[in-house]
């Protein structure tokens, strides 16, 4: 028996989902505030919840024998977090699947994706839909087709970039992509600017907000390095865990190995370790605890040329006022020399706020003293300033500076650095044009702009 509901009007169909053995079936349908009671005769009591869905279309049937509604013009679904919209619906009472073809747009607990048909089934939660394409969080991707698996998503053929152009200007293209936990796993890929493939990649796990995490890669010219490409990937092993490694090459003889970890065991705490080969080995470990207001610091770091040397921090910071933070800090270091080593150490209160929009400002009051003379070291007290910031402008220009000075009575100034950068933004990339003051050097970057 088939029932027909007004086609020039929209009607809601209440289902409720029923195991095929039961023989009792209830619908409501509202038409306009009117309600149609649709009953068989009784059967044994249900084991478990049933599933509500709504169909919201401009025309529904329903086929009592196959126990299937169809939907037409404007279709809306939803049945929790579950939203499908589409020209066309098929839904099977019995099988609890889904089918809609024709712009086909779903949205879940996951992200809103896509396509141009769906097949889905709320008894195991998986489902296929062709022609993928949609966006979690930030992130835009697409792919010959997508497969839920509850929380999961499996991207086949995948693109995905940050870019909302119709031809992405930097994409991550990969055979299969996998969308879980707030994190994207790719199994192997390309990076691919203007769909030319520049960097392979291996298979790598990143959090999708989290821009850093991102495939980074940049391209360069200094006097130190000459014209140079650095390229670092992340691979988020679990959301405790995060490793990266990378390198790079230069003209001038110049290049680069590194790699690390990022481990977080506890809320507030993380440990970030990291090697280095540029010349000589580099080794470096901190640990840092958040506990509100406070953070503290400990850091360590390791040089391995011809002789050793190396530093060691333990800083206290916390806010004074909402725009100000203050920082006590105390710094030791050392340095094998051929006649033995060498010591000094720096301790004092940093000051640091943001009373300029877009710069943060610092003042300090430090106290040193060692036998080792380092070119940015002062004995005694002193003060110390720094600056970081920049103002925009145009809307796609920007100036940046960065510096520190040191002054103690009867001294002339010790500048430590004084930078300053003219800024250009370029969609995805970002590309500067610095001076350094004191070594009196130019240098030219460009990098992706996630």
């Amino acid at each position: 028996m088939l029932f027909r509901v007004g086609q020039a009007r929209k009607e809601r169909i209440m289902g409720f989902m029923q195991l095929s053995r039961l023989k009792r079936a209830v619908i409501v349908i509202v038409i306009e505030g009117c309600f149609l009671l649709l009953a068989g005769v009784g059967g044994p009591a249900l084991a478990t919840p049933p599933r509500e869905v709504e169909i919201d279309a401009r025309l529904v049937e329903f086929d009592p024998e196959s126990r299937v509604y169809r939907a037409s013009g404007g279709v809306l679904l939803t049945s929790g977090d579950f939203r499908l919209q589409a020209e066309t619906v098929l839904y099977n009472q019995d099988t609890e699947v889904v089918t809609a073809e024709r712009g086909v747009k779903l949205q879940t607990a996951t992200g809103t994706w896509e396509g141009e048909s769906l097949v889905y089934s709320f008894r195991t939660e998986e489902g296929t839909l062709t022609a993928f394409r949609g966006a979690m969080g930030s992130s835009f991707y697409t792919g010959q087709s997508g497969e839920l698996h509850g929380e999961e998503v499996r991207v086949q053929e995948a693109s995905f970039t940050r870019c909302a152009l119709a031809s992405p200007c930097v994409a991550i293209k990969a055979r299969r992509v996998r969308l879980v936990d707030d994190r994207v796993q790719v199994g192997g890929g390309w990076l691919y600017i203007k769909n030319l493939p520049v960097l392979p990649l291996p298979p790598v796990t990143f959090s999708p907000d989290q821009f850093e995490n991102w495939p980074q890669l940049e391209v360069g010219v200094n006097s130190t390095r000459g014209l140079y490409v650095v390229g670092r990937l992340t691979h988020q092993v679990n959301k405790e865990v995060r490793l990266h490694y990378g390198g790079g090459l230069g003209t001038n003889r110049w290049w680069n190995l590194q790699g690390g970890m990022r481990w977080a065991p506890l809320p507030g705490l993380a440990l970030n370790a990291g090697l280095t080969w540029e010349e000589y080995l580099r080794g470096s470990a901190g640990l840092t605890y958040d506990w509100a207001p406070l953070q503290f610091r400990a850091a360590v770091q390791r040089d391995w040329d011809d002789l050793a040397s190396g530093e060691h921090t333990f800083a206290v910071a916390g806010p004074l006022t909402k725009k100000s933070n203050l920082e006590f800090s105390y710094t030791s270091s050392f340095e094998e020399q051929t006649t033995g080593e060498q010591y000094r150490a720096d301790y004092g209160l940093h000051l640091t706020g943001r009373w300029l929009p877009g710069f943060t400002l610092g003042a300090g009051l430090f106290y040193g003293a060692g036998d080792l003379k380092e070119s940015d070291s002062l004995n005694g007290w002193y003060l110390r300033t720094t600056w970081d910031g920049g103002i925009n402008l145009t809307r796609t220009w920007g100036l940046k500076v960065a510096g520190e000075t040191r002054w103690q009575a009867g001294s002339t100034p010790l500048w430590v650095n004084n930078q300053v950068k003219l800024v250009k933004d370029l969609h995805c990339f970002r590309a500067d044009l610095g001076y350094d003051l004191l070594d009196e050097t130019v240098s030219f970057n460009l990098m992706f702009n996630w």
